[in-house]
């Protein structure tokens, strides 16, 4: 699922992507107009001529403009919501994940408040799919728990006209990916300061989800898909931890359990990778995949095909971190090293023991100063590579294109 943050970097594919605000009054307007956008890609397909405004094309026959509309007026209804639960029609399409899909709104309440807000809604194609809804809600319920600076917060979840929303907590920005990505191509990572920031934030968010909630009771809420897609990072230096979509309460009677797997194999620990339970120690071992990277600007086990990158993080067969990163501090490196471990119990044992080795390499006092300076430049490539919080690499291995596993059911 996509995280729930403005600003993102991502194309959506041709006739997909649309705006839906107040100021389209006529919805029959707006219907002709994602309608003629969704011909025109069938006629392009086919190599037919083009129409405007969703009139006769004449490469599309009547039987397909038919069912076009039907679907795009089905889509439109559930899409331009006026309301929910205080919420204002949606403003802009964000972004789309498989499961998912995420919008800007306005949340508005008494004496003129108003809020930014990220709604995410499951797509159509899993609406009626009641093991994936009742996740969903699940999502909705376990990240209600959750209080934390670095934990995007959970505003509402429902449904409306059988559409299962949830809104989010808005961090306007970018994503880790997209910055990890941005300088992987110029040879550059993060520094040891910014990723030292970046650990403890993120250790921080992960003892708190597996080990508290709101009454004080150990609530053992596992993530699952830590990874830089699910960081969120602002021009002002915050970042928030998001998508527990696919957490599960480890603590809790009758909590649904899944073979699937649930996750991005890079990051996979691999006893959860060959279907073993997960716990905070899975967690904890993505966490390292995500530093590693980081600081050496490429994945530890990337391997030709997804079976390989496994086989790779069972083994422990990786480049060591330090030649990578020469300028990190040493207390960082040997932490990211001890997550990496194959085994969980050569792990540390919880977040809170991974705080206490971080303890020994703080984060410099501007790196958060940083981190947003380095969000707000990302917009135009000038100057970046005198900004703090970057570091020269070595090029990432050779990899052929990795090879994707179906999905366990």
């Amino acid at each position: 699922m996509p995280g729930c943050r403005r600003g993102a970097h991502e194309s959506d594919a041709p006739g997909l992507a649309f705006e839906v605000s107040e100021a389209a009054a006529d919805f029959e307007i707006v219907v002709a107009q994602e309608l003629g956008a969704n011909l025109r890609v069938a006629d392009s397909l086919g190599n037919a001529d083009q129409c405007e405004g969703g009139k006769a094309h004449r490469g599309v026959d009547g039987k397909l403009q038919a069912e076009l509309r039907q679907a795009t007026v089905k889509r439109l209804r559930l899409l331009t919501m006026p309301r929910v639960s205080g919420f204002e029609a949606l403003i802009e399409r964000l972004g789309v994940g498989g499961m998912a899909e995420t919008f800007l709104a306005i949340r508005r309440g008494l004496g003129g408040f108003e809020q930014r807000v990220c709604v995410k809604r499951i797509l159509p194609s899993f609406a009626g799919d009641p093991e994936f809804v009742a996740m969903f809600q699940r999502e909705a319920r376990l990240s209600a728990l959750l209080h934390h600076g670095h934990i995007a917060r959970v505003l509402d979840f429902g449904t409306v006209d059988a559409a299962h929303y949830l809104a989010l907590e808005l961090v306007e920005g970018s994503d880790l990916r997209f910055v990890l990505r941005h300088f992987r191509r110029r040879g550059e990572g993060l520094d040891g300061g910014l990723t030292s920031y970046i650990a403890h934030a993120l250790a921080s968010a992960l003892d708190y989800a597996h080990a508290t909630d709101r009454e004080g009771v150990s609530a053992g809420i596992v993530h699952r898909d830590i990874s830089p897609s699910n960081v969120l990072l602002s021009p002002a230096g915050e970042l928030k931890l998001t998508d527990f979509g696919i957490a599960k309460a480890m603590s809790r009677p009758g909590s649904a359990q899944s073979n699937a797997l649930k996750g991005k194999i890079p990051y996979m620990a691999p006893e959860y990778a060959l279907g073993r339970r997960s716990g905070p120690r899975t967690d904890l071992f993505s966490l390292g995949v995500l530093l590693y990277e980081c600081l050496a600007g490429f994945r530890p086990f990337d391997g030709g095909h997804d079976l390989q990158t496994i086989e790779h993080a069972r083994n422990g067969q990786r480049e060591p971190l330090q030649p990578l990163a020469p300028n990190a501090p040493a207390a960082l490196v040997d932490a990211v090293e001890a997550l990496l471990e194959p085994q969980p119990e050569d792990r540390p044992l919880d977040a809170a023991a991974l705080l206490e080795r971080l303890d020994a390499c703080p984060p410099p006092a501007l790196a958060r100063r940083h981190l947003g300076a380095l969000v707000t430049s990302l917009d135009g490539s000038e100057g970046l590579t005198s900004l703090p919080g970057l570091a020269k690499t070595r090029p990432a291995p050779t990899q052929r294109p990795r090879r994707r596993l179906p999905s366990r059911a």
